[in-house]
């Protein structure tokens, strides 16, 4: 029943309910606006950076957990690019896998090429690509990395990336 319901029912309107009934009437709408409002208030403690904060560690104890078994051997971190010179092979973080060369072209796996599973990558000449934004893709740029971090090995069975001419 609403309030001016009440009211409306009650000779003499409002000015005619005895102080007590009105002060008892008080409390019982304060009391139903607060079990209305309990609810949302306790969702107004949790601000969007308290939850950004948490997310983001939460983010990055997942990220250092799948973290390949070569980066704490050369103190990698997931925050940049990786390049394998001796193979052709970008490790790309954003992405979580490998960028190699295979059959003519650049390809993606979240998996370790084949040629690449008997290579000790923490023994391995490795240069991680600081500055290159993890939202581009290194190998569309592979013959500026060819020629700044030349190939220096002897195995026959890594596929080597013909350089386009532009």
């Amino acid at each position: 029943m609403l309030w001016h319901n009440i009211v409306a029912d009650i000779p003499g309107g409002i000015n005619n309910i005895p102080k007590k009934m009105k002060i008892r009437m008080l409390k019982q709408v304060l009391l139903a606006a607060l079990i209305f409002v309990m609810p949302f208030a306790g969702n107004a403690q949790d601000s969007p950076a308290k939850h950004v904060k948490h997310k983001h560690k939460t983010h990055k104890a997942a990220k250092s957990a799948s973290l390949p078994a070569w980066a704490a051997a050369h103190n990698y971190d997931a925050t940049a690019h990786v390049y394998f010179p001796d193979y052709y092979t970008f490790y790309d973080p954003k992405r979580g896998g490998y960028v190699y060369w295979d059959n003519g072209k650049y390809i993606f796996s979240p998996t370790m090429p084949i040629f690449l599973e008997k290579v000790d990558l923490g023994k391995s000449r490795i240069q991680i690509l600081k500055g290159l934004s993890l939202d581009l893709y290194p190998e569309l740029d592979y013959p500026h990395y060819m020629e700044l971090y030349p190939a220096n090995h002897e195995n026959n069975m890594v596929p080597v990336p013909t350089l386009q001419n532009e």
